[in-house]
């Protein structure tokens, strides 16, 4: 009998039983999967920008599909004789492994990301006050050279400067010369208050956020190595990056040891033999 069945006789909640919690799983992974790929469009895999979007989408939206593994692993208890769930638990622990790993590669990514999209919005920001001071530059400069109403008017049409009507036209070269003057002064206060305004910001401030994105893209990491496997591994990803670095504090240690005059194990003998006095 399927175990559907035994779980449907046995009087189980639907939501406790293996099939239950595999159908929430999936539905966990396509939520996850939906959220991401609105996230990717438009493609643009070398900006800076879409990197930051793309990251923060994996970091806020991964806790669906680890929940949904470990959703699907306990599903997989539940159902030991239907190899369909254990196929597909299997599958999804390797998969997990690709999590883990791009979970890490996620650290520097930001931080690179983060740091080039700080310094173009600098670089805009100092490329457009340039050019507006350029251009009020270009301005007075026409101001200046004008020699005569009509002169001036076509400079300041040719230069997208302030837009004179007919009154304007119609009053002597040097008051509407200093009229338009007066215009360009106050454009370059405003010039001003903008350049003081707009300061650029320095990788402090981009600090705190990648502080926090990067303790969750580790945290998020260490969570799919716990639930991922190796084809053929009987330990999780996790439990085997604790084996890797026990064996090399170890071997860290008993280098320590040699330098210090004898391994540990060696020192410890002389100890009981009485060649070496206890420290």
């Amino acid at each position: 009998m399927p175990p559907s069945s035994e779980s449907s006789r046995s009087g189980a909640p639907v939501l406790l039983s293996a099939p239950g919690l595999s159908v929430v799983a999936l539905v966990l992974f396509v939520l996850f999967g939906s959220l991401v790929a609105g996230a990717l469009w438009p493609l643009q895999l070398l900006n800076p920008a879409w990197q930051l979007r793309l990251a923060g989408t994996l970091i806020n939206t991964a806790a669906f599909p680890l929940l949904g593994l470990a959703l699907l692993q306990i599903a997989a208890e539940l159902g030991p004789h239907d190899p369909l769930l254990k196929s597909r638990a299997r599958l999804c622990s390797q998969l997990a492994l690709a999590a883990a790993l791009g979970f890490l590669l996620l650290l520097p990514l930001q931080t690179i990301a983060g740091l080039r999209t700080s310094r173009t919005v600098n670089n805009a920001q100092a490329a457009r006050i340039q050019g507006a001071e350029a251009k009020l530059k270009a301005l007075r400069q026409a101001v200046a050279d004008a020699a005569s109403n009509a002169d001036l008017n076509q400079q300041l049409q040719k230069l997208q400067g302030p837009v004179l009507g007919p009154a304007d036209i119609a009053q002597p070269l040097p008051l509407l010369k200093a009229q338009v003057a007066a215009v360009l002064d106050q454009a370059a206060l405003q010039i001003s208050r903008e350049r003081e305004a707009s300061q650029p910001r320095t990788p402090l401030l981009l600090l705190p956020e990648l502080l926090r994105n990067a303790l969750a893209s580790l945290a998020l990491a260490l969570g799919f190595a716990a639930l991922a496997r190796r084809p053929g591994s009987a330990r999780s990803l996790l439990q085997e990056w604790q084996g890797t670095w026990g064996d090399w504090q170890w071997r860290l240690e008993q280098r320590r040891a040699a330098r210090r005059g004898g391994t540990s194990d060696e020192k410890y003998i002389r100890q009981l033999s009485g060649e070496e006095p206890e420290s």
